[in-house]
């Protein structure tokens, strides 16, 4: 089990995720140029650079179950 203590994500960064699930546009947005993006949703710096190391497989992956649950 992690023992280190994360901090919530921001309003901010649940939304961009929240409809990146849902937009694919946004998506390729997202992984085209994640620091506009960031910008854009107004993200922390430790967020921003999160998004940037986002696995694009894995997040199409979790799409994929969310549709076909």
């Amino acid at each position: 089990m992690d023992t280190e203590a994360r901090p919530m994500p921001s309003r901010q960064l649940t939304e961009l995720l929240g409809r990146a699930l849902l937009d694919k546009e946004l998506r390729d947005r997202i992984f085209a140029d994640p620091e506009a993006i960031a910008r854009e949703f107004d993200l922390a710096p430790a967020e921003a650079e999160a998004i940037k190391h986002l696995d694009r497989r894995k997040f199409e992956a979790t799409v994929a179950r969310l549709r076909w649950g």
